[in-house]
């Protein structure tokens, strides 16, 4: 029996116009004024190891380099006459996957993983549990048209980047409309496997490690490109992906202007469930590259979980009604009913405004995004950013400096900062023999952050240092009393706080 899924994939399909002018899995989504090409190809990275030999005795290890797939799609010029040759159907996705390799093995597991994972995300069925009549079927929905164009030429220009990482189970085109459609305005869209770095499994595995370097690999790759512009970067990421790209905007000095952040599960739940994508986020919570973040309103998202680690970016918060997690990626909104592809299309929509308006600085996508009205498919919210504190590098300069505007200046932005900024800072002119200066900074920090344990006890050592026992002993005891209700450290934190206080009680008595 024909399954229903297959069944609603068939209607889809049948259902817009077919030809060569708009891809019939778009739907009512309108191209921008490029035509889309694509390219594939695999580069390897050196640095590290990829299936390497079960090492046999007496014989040296060959070193196998990991081998990257890419996937890219770009403005390319409008044609009126594309030879059939270079026109795309979807199973060329595929076949990009078996270009020329300097791993012919893991290319071939690549194209069937790719390949089974796209009929189980389709169709909602393994492949080879497929029946006679839905292999017809798929076969069919294989030879439909997409919109790109093999190896054309790219429009003339360089053009803002977007790097997209699927989640766990996803693979390299299960965002394909997305892309194609970012393309047609004007971007070029870069995707990759993300394989596991254990060569036994092709999934990613959530190791984000393995992520974080592939992200930097394809962003040196699209620095080569000449149609590429690299100053403006943007990533996107689904489920886990989008998980993994928050955390790349977190590394110092990302290269990232935008993220899109596409249901990665984390906000229906507590960033304690996902230990290394917060201990990722806490490396840097100063960022401020904006972000776009999609989730559906049913099941309930908690978009305040990422409040300390967003406060200083502008973020856009999207909600959706009745969008399974799947659907919220072009292969798995496929064959959904009518009322799923709609709000897909107008995710996309919302992605393209959002991309616009950080990357090409169109101010009227701004507008919009920061005051989109009532009604639509989709809630938006936009949350404006907080002033970005100093370094305490920059806080160290603006202190010495003894100007009264600028101390004003600092004392505005470092009051809702965290305490450790100015203990660091005093931590820079106390390594630069600048002890009293230190002192100075603290004592004018105390009424600024009135709260904090950590300035007090900070402020008792410098003053131990220069040899004010009784000003330390006061300073050491006041933050012992600020602190069981000092907000901004955790219990590990205050422990380890009240340790150090305790401790330089002691060294006073001597």
């Amino acid at each position: 029996m024909t399954s229903i899924r297959w069944c609603a994939v068939v209607a889809a399909l049948t259902s817009v116009a077919g030809g060569w002018g708009q891809s019939q899995f778009w739907g009512e989504l309108k191209p921008g004024k490029y035509a889309v090409g694509f390219r594939s190809l695999y580069q390897v990275d050196a640095a590290r190891s990829y299936d390497a030999d079960y090492p046999a005795p007496d014989v040296t290890a060959v070193k196998k380099p990991r081998p990257i797939f890419l996937a890219i799609w770009y403005p390319a010029v409008q044609q009126r006459d594309v030879a059939m040759d270079t026109s795309m159907l979807y199973r060329d996705y595929f076949r990009a996957v078996s270009v020329d390799s300097p791993a012919p093995e893991f290319a071939q597991r690549l194209r069937k993983f790719t390949r089974d994972m796209a009929c189980q995300y389709m169709l909602g069925k393994e492949f080879d549990k497929l029946t006679g009549e839905e292999r017809a079927g798929w076969d069919a929905l294989l030879a439909t048209p997409v919109y790109a164009t093999l190896n054309v030429a790219p429009a003339a220009g360089k053009f803002p980047v977007v790097i997209y990482h699927p989640g766990l189970g996803g693979t390299f085109d299960d965002n394909a409309v997305a892309y194609e459609y970012l393309a047609s305005h004007g971007y070029v869209v870069m995707s990759s496997a993300y394989q596991a770095a254990d060569s036994s499994i092709l999934n990613i595995n959530g190791d984000l490690a393995t992520s974080l370097e592939d992200l930097n690999f394809l962003l040196r790759y699209a620095a080569t490109l000449p149609f590429a512009d690299i100053s403006k970067v943007a990533a996107m990421g689904h489920s886990y992906g989008a998980q993994a790209v928050l955390s790349w905007r977190a590394r110092p000095n990302s290269a990232l202007d935008a993220v899109v952040f596409l249901d990665s599960t984390v906000e229906y739940h507590s960033l304690d469930d996902a230990a290394s994508f917060k201990a990722a986020l806490e490396r840097n919570r100063n960022s401020a590259v904006p972000v776009v973040m999609f989730a559906d309103l049913r099941r309930q998202p908690h978009w305040e979980v990422f409040d300390t680690y967003l406060g200083f970016a502008a973020r856009h918060e999207v909600g959706v009604e009745g969008m399974e997690h799947n659907d919220f990626v072009s292969q798995g909104a496929t064959g959904k009913d009518d009322a799923v592809r709609r709000k897909y299309e107008a995710i996309c929509t919302v992605i393209l405004r959002f991309l616009d308006g950080y990357l090409k600085g169109d101010g009227q996508a701004l507008a919009w995004l920061r005051n989109p009205g009532e009604g639509g498919l989709l809630r938006l919210q936009y949350k404006a950013p907080r002033a970005v504190p100093p370094t305490s590098a920059q806080v160290v300069k603006m202190f010495v400096s003894e100007g009264p505007s600028n101390l004003q200046a600092l004392s505005a932005l470092v009051k809702n900062a965290d305490p450790d900024l100015l203990t660091d800072a005093a931590d820079l002119l106390f390594d630069e023999g600048r002890k009293r200066e230190a002192v100075g900074l603290l004592t004018w920090a105390v009424p600024i952050l009135p709260k904090s344990a950590l300035v007090r006890a900070s402020l008792g050592e410098a003053l131990a240092a220069m040899g004010d026992k009784a000003g330390s002993r006061a300073a050491f005891e006041r933050a012992l009393e600020l602190l069981p209700e000092d907000g901004t450290l955790d219990a590990g934190q205050k422990a380890a706080t009240r340790k150090a206080v305790e401790e330089g009680l002691k060294g006073l008595l001597k």
